[in-house]
């Protein structure tokens, strides 16, 4: 502003604005105070026009609308200063004939300088904003692969699978070779969709089918699944691994025993997959990561602007409620 004030007045009046000392600071703080408060008004006229082209992609159409908006205002505004001037008897020069077609036109040049700076940092920021988000997504990814190599050589996973797969071996190696079939797929998948971003609810369905199955088998009738998905559903997305963190979390922070069996229920309705479970309180629980890994698989919505997940709990049952998401909505 400091600098746009004084060549204002000096374009205006010339040279005899800067003979008095008293008369130049006079003429500086009126025209500070009436740029200033025009410079309001501009900001209060961007407003709507940044809400109507929001998008960083449409930086030159946002300048194309208010640039011309701006330049018939710049016309009231040199007007509005030389009345000012004139009526007030501030300044003891004359204003110079001729000049106020000059006096617009620098005002146009500022306002046009000031509108690309002002916008220009609007979309350093607004990239800073993005990296930093960008980051945040990358180091939850990073996160989220930790947390489901966790599922993959937990210990106590892998030994349950392991005993489990000894004890059929012994018993049934029909069964046994089932097992290890599923064993393989679930890592598999494991190791495949961690560096997707989003994946067929299919692709999880099946997952979950083969994990479930491997807990199934440890458990036995400690534990009932029930799993209702429609054909046409399955074809929406959803980040991956996301029913793998909400099913080790209902696994391993519920009691489960025969006489009271833990029921899972899958489900999809409106669009929202919900995962809903009876709940068996725990005396002990053992801290595996998974309520850590349920946070995250939170996050993870929130960074991907994937829909918010909802976590209903009563005190017999619990809801995990994760949003589904259509192909041409990430394609957008």
């Amino acid at each position: 502003m400091l600098p746009y004030v004084i060549a204002m007045n000096l374009i205006l009046f010339g040279g005899c604005i800067i003979r008095s000392l008293a008369q130049f600071c006079l003429a500086f703080l009126t025209s500070t105070i009436y740029l200033f408060a025009w410079y309001l008004v501009f900001g209060l006229v961007a407003v709507p026009i940044r809400k109507k082209v929001p998008a960083a992609g449409d930086l030159f159409k946002r300048i194309g609308i208010m640039l011309p908006v701006f330049y018939v205002m710049n016309i009231g505004l040199i007007n509005g200063i030389i009345f000012l001037y004139r009526h007030l008897d501030v300044v003891y020069c004359d204003i110079k004939h001729g000049i106020v077609w000059w006096a617009i036109l620098y005002g146009c040049i500022m306002s046009t300088g000031i509108t690309f700076l002002n916008e220009g940092v609007a979309n350093f920021e607004i990239w800073k904003s993005s990296l930093n988000e960008t980051e945040r997504l990358r180091n939850m990814y990073k996160r989220s692969k930790l947390l489901g190599l966790k599922g993959q050589i937990n210990s106590h996973f892998l030994f349950n699978c392991f005993n489990t797969l000894s004890g059929l071996i012994d018993e049934d190696e029909e069964k046994a070779e089932k097992f290890l079939d599923e064993m393989t797929k679930v890592h598999r998948y494991l190791l495949r969709k961690e560096d997707e971003m989003f994946v067929p609810l299919e692709d999880e369905i099946k997952f979950s089918a083969s994990y479930l199955y491997l807990i199934k088998q440890r458990f036995v009738s400690g534990i009932e699944i029930k799993m209702n998905v429609a054909a046409e559903s399955r074809e929406q997305l959803l980040p991956p691994l996301s029913m793998q963190v909400v099913l080790e979390n209902i696994i391993y922070t519920n009691a489960i025993s025969k006489n009271d069996p833990l029921l899972i229920d899958i489900s999809v309705d409106n669009h929202v997959l919900q995962i809903r479970h009876s709940v068996h309180e725990k005396k002990i629980v053992e801290n595996l990561g998974t309520d850590e890994g349920l946070d995250n698989l939170v996050n993870k919505y929130i960074l991907l602007k994937a829909g918010e997940v909802e976590i209903k709990e009563s005190e017999k049952e619990r809801v995990i409620k994760l949003p589904l998401i259509k192909e041409m909505e990430v394609a957008l």
